[in-house]
């Protein structure tokens, strides 16, 4: 029976439409027209009565009884913009003023515009009494939602005065009761009215928001199902009812109920924002996206459209595009709670802790007892480190909410952060007893003791957590660390394993496995986890960047990691990481014009992410397409005016086109947006001093002293520049200043070398003689000194340098290939044995390999020589000595061919005004 009624509704719809089109195409009237739309209006058959009007329209413009009537139909569809247009149109015709006055000022207060309605429509052109109280009703509505309370009343009683006992107008007076919190009057008023006209539609809007405000959903729901069944398009209505069956859990409901609205209105904005609210419920975060954007390119300013998207966008870490959304929302309401609440959310993703310092001040002052504005304080503090006042505001949202484990966790970590260890540890624990779905508490708990190397105590954490979560791999992943830093490895192999064993595909475990197996040298083992996990989930982009990861780590071939990467990528196309992992690799080994494709096609997915356009700027770079760089970090810039990330790039760019006075004005940006930017600083300083600005230069380092009181970086750099404006004294002076606050290696070779220059040579050898014998060991050093006999040709004293290091580092391959290249120099025999030791133990390095071969050649194995050079460039394209050594080598055994092109591609990759292209340049044109 139900598919027989479904069938007969089909075919009465397909009916009306066959039989609109059949008068379209055979009657000339407009009239019979008009009269076909009222019969389809009468059997609310809208489409068809639509189809009827535009078709008499055509035919005549001017008929205005039809752009009445077809406003009509907008109006019942929610159309209410499209409404208006027809209604003036209608009115501009001079159609009866009684009809179609009172129907536009209802579709303008409808569509917000009330201060139209009171402005520009007047009574004094209508006649009958019901036309008049209408109008006054729409006028009082319209002041109403203005705020404009005794006007409303006005508007209202000259209603009644027009038309005595007239519903709607009764309502107005009843919903002013309801506006000065006279809800019992307002509900006695209302339901008086109900009495006389049971299905005033007005009336049951009313009487549901009044059951709200007391509390009774349910009875709402029953009064905005009578608007409904009184003006089944009333979108209004809807929403209500459609809310509240969210609010009360009741999504199935709620979902069946859009379901009639769209059948009713079809993709209304509104109805699309209700459906993107209950895919936002579900936990359908991608389709409520796709479905508010949809809602926002016809009404871009939605206020709940708006919140909507901003909420999806901080979830997705667009906190850019989430602040411009919500700085909308605040110009139309500013006194907006939870907008700004996101606002300030979105500062912190942005790590712009002052500005979220300074948008929470407005709900400290008028939400100060709100929980959720309490804890927002606590982590905008806490970022700011100001932990005493993050602390202050976590304990207030703890004891507002003695309940909630999340404020007590970060009470927990405040606490912490501050040094109230003790304290700290009692929320932590505290928070875990509250809640036994909520494990934060208990991870947060054991990393804590963790960190105080209380090994016992995190065990005994872990063991709360096992009996909380005995199924979960998160627990004994957990606990397995804690049984790492007891030394227990078999015990966190096991631990490990039953993490897998509860879940599969659980990555982290099968990282931890990996590390075991690499400490215990089963390379291949682990590296058959990582294949076997994506084998069997090829769709988790983080595992082939964790397989990635280990090959490198293990010295496998680029190659080879970059094959990971490309099958990570197939895989995963949307994968950002992936993606980003690839076009650095690919970018490091040379092949820019691939990873440039690949960012761009990143771009042309995601044109506005800031991470993406990151990424393709890099790759422009790494391109040479400075131009095409140029403007996207520009645009950059423009994305995130916050950032100093693009403006160093484009200072870089400009640096690198010589175009100085550019790169300094985006520095000198970036400075003022976060003035202790050491990148932005650093920057600046080179281009001053290269600018022959030396004072200038100074006093920016003075800047960075101040700033870094107890760094010795302000007086590194301050020795750089006296270096570079030839001031000698002044440089020991600064790297001194330097050492003194930090007696590490890199000050003490820095004024070492400065002595040097000051003619303080006996000083300088003086205080790296004790820094050696204070750290015998010391290798850094040891390699410093080596390397200036190398540049001093001092080859003897590099020789003895090298060997002391070998006495300490006996299987270090750099060192033994370092004092082969040496022993080569100074024509000593052993130095091809040494080489082989060196190639032995790192069969990849290129630079090893490049040893050998040269040594090899020197020594009359031209065959092996070449062999091993070209190895050596096959591992390291993109070193130009390499390419030089295996050309010299081709043209020693004849083979020019060979080295011309070897040449012509070291050309591509060696910098300009370099002496390795001079000489390459010169060899290239000998042949």
């Amino acid at each position: 029976m139900r598919s027989q009624t479904k069938r007969n509704r089909l075919r009465n719809t397909a009916v009306s439409a066959l039989c609109a089109l059949l008068l379209a195409a055979c009657s000339d009237s407009p009239e019979s027209m008009i009269a076909s739309a009222k019969d389809y209006m009468a059997k609310e058959d809208r489409s068809a009565a639509s189809i009827q009007l535009k078709n008499a329209l055509q035919k005549d413009p001017n008929l205005a009884e039809a752009r009445y009537l077809l406003g009509k139909v907008y109006m019942d569809q929610g159309d209410y913009a499209s409404a208006e247009k027809e209604f003036v149109r209608a009115n501009d015709a001079g159609f009866k003023p009684d009809l179609v006055v009172p129907a536009l000022a209802q579709a303008l207060l409808n569509s917000g515009q009330g201060q139209r309605v009171v402005v520009e429509l007047s009574t004094e052109k209508l006649i009958t009494s019901e036309a008049k109280a209408s109008l006054f009703t729409s006028r009082g509505f319209a002041q109403l939602v203005q705020g404009k309370r005794p006007a409303a009343q006005e508007e209202f009683q000259a209603a009644l005065k027009a038309l005595a006992g007239y519903a709607p107008a009764r309502v107005g007076l009843a919903r002013l009761k309801a506006v000065d919190k006279d809800f019992d009057g307002a509900l006695a008023d209302i339901d008086d009215v109900l009495k006389a006209d049971p299905k005033l539609p007005e009336a049951h809007a009313l009487r549901g928001d009044l059951m709200l405000i007391k509390g009774r959903p349910q009875e709402a729901i029953t009064d905005f199902e009578a608007v409904i069944a009184a003006r089944p398009t009333d979108i209004a209505a809807y929403q209500s009812v459609v809310s509240l069956q969210i609010r009360l859990n009741k999504l199935d409901d709620a979902q069946a109920k859009i379901g009639a609205l769209r059948k009713a209105v079809g993709n209304h904005p509104l109805a699309l924002y209700l459906q993107a609210f209950v895919d936002f419920k579900r936990g359908k975060t991608k389709e409520a996206y796709d479905t508010i954007l949809q809602v926002l390119r016809v009404a871009p300013d939605h206020v709940p459209s708006l919140m909507m998207v901003s909420a999806l966008q901080l979830q997705r870490n667009d906190f850019v595009q989430a602040q411009e959304n919500l700085n909308k929302v605040l110009a139309k309401v500013p006194n907006h709670v939870y907008a700004r609440r996101l606002l300030v959310s979105s500062y912190l993703g942005l790590r712009d802790t002052g500005r979220a310092l300074d948008g929470l001040q407005p709900l400290l002052k008028d939400q100060s007892d709100d929980v959720a504005v309490l804890s927002l304080a606590g982590q905008v503090y806490a970022m700011n480190g100001d932990f005493k006042r993050s602390e202050e505001f976590f304990s207030r949202a703890a004891k507002s909410d003695p309940g909630n484990a999340g404020y007590r966790t970060r009470l927990g970590l405040t606490r912490l952060a501050s040094g109230e260890s003790d304290q700290a540890f009692q929320d932590l624990e505290a928070a875990s007893a509250l809640d036994a779905d909520n494990i934060q508490a208990d991870i947060t708990l054991i990393m804590a003791h963790l960190r105080r190397n209380e090994t016992a105590k995190a065990m005994a954490a872990v063991q709360v957590l096992e009996k909380k979560k005995p199924k979960d791999p998160i627990t004994f992943n957990m606990k397995g660390g804690v049984l790492l830093a007891t030394k227990d490895i078999a015990g966190a192999r096991q631990a490990f394993e039953k993490a897998l064993e509860l879940k599969p595909d659980f990555l982290p475990a099968v990282n931890n496995l990996a590390r075991l197996d690499i400490q215990a040298k089963q390379l291949d083992s682990a590296r058959k986890r990582f294949e076997t996990f994506v084998d069997k989930n090829p769709n988790n982009p983080q595992g082939y960047l964790q397989y990635a990861e280990f090959l490198a780590m293990t010295g496998t071939q680029v190659k080879d990691v970059q094959a990971v990467l490309e099958k990570g990528l197939t895989a995963n196309p949307t994968s950002l990481p992936v993606r980003m992992a690839l076009v650095r690799m690919l970018a490091q080994a040379g092949d820019t014009k691939r990873a440039l494709v690949l960012s761009q096609e990143a771009a042309a997915s995601a044109p506005e992410d800031p991470s993406v356009l990151d990424l393709l700027g890099r790759a422009q770079v790494a391109a040479g397409e400075m131009q095409q760089a140029q403007s996207t970090y520009g645009k950059l810039a423009t994305r995130v005016p916050n950032s100093i990330v693009p403006l160093i790039a484009l200072a870089d760019i400009y640096t690198a086109g010589k175009d100085l006075s550019s790169a300094e004005q985006n520095l000198r940006k970036a400075l003022a947006i976060k003035p202790d930017a050491l990148d932005a600083q650093q920057r600046l300083i080179a281009v001053l001093v290269t600018t022959n600005r030396g004072d200038a230069a100074v006093a920016q380092v003075r800047e960075v002293q101040r700033q870094r009181k107890d760094s010795p970086i302000g007086y590194m750099l301050e020795g750089e520049v006296q270096t570079s404006l030839k001031k000698p004294l002044e440089a020991v002076a600064a790297f001194e200043e330097a050492y003194k606050r930090d007696k590490s290696v890199q000050p003490l070779v820095r004024l070492h070398n400065a002595r040097l220059a000051a003619g303080q040579t006996q000083e300088a050898s003086k205080q790296i003689s004790e820094w050696l014998r204070a750290n015998p060991k010391d290798l850094t050093v040891r390699t410093y000194l080596a390397e200036r006999s190398l540049v001093e040709k001092k080859y003897d004293s590099a020789a003895q340098q090298y060997r002391q290091m070998l006495e300490i580092a006996p299987k270090n391959a750099m060192l033994l290939n370092n004092l082969a290249w040496v022993l080569g120099k100074l024509n000593d025999k052993s130095a091809l044995s040494v080489a082989q030791q060196a190639a032995a133990l790192a069969p990849n390095s290129p630079v090893v390999l490049d040893t050998l071969g040269v040594l090899q050649m020197e020594g009359g194995d031209t065959a092996k020589g070449v062999e091993s050079l070209k190895k050596a460039v096959s591992l390291g394209p993109n070193q130009p000595q390499l390419r030089l050594n295996l050309a010299k080598a081709l043209i020693k055994t004849g083979d020019k061919d060979g080295a011309r092109k070897m040449l012509e591609a070291g050309l591509k990759v060696v910098p300009e005004n370099t002496s390795g292209r001079k000489e390459m340049e010169q060899l290239l044109s000998s042949l």
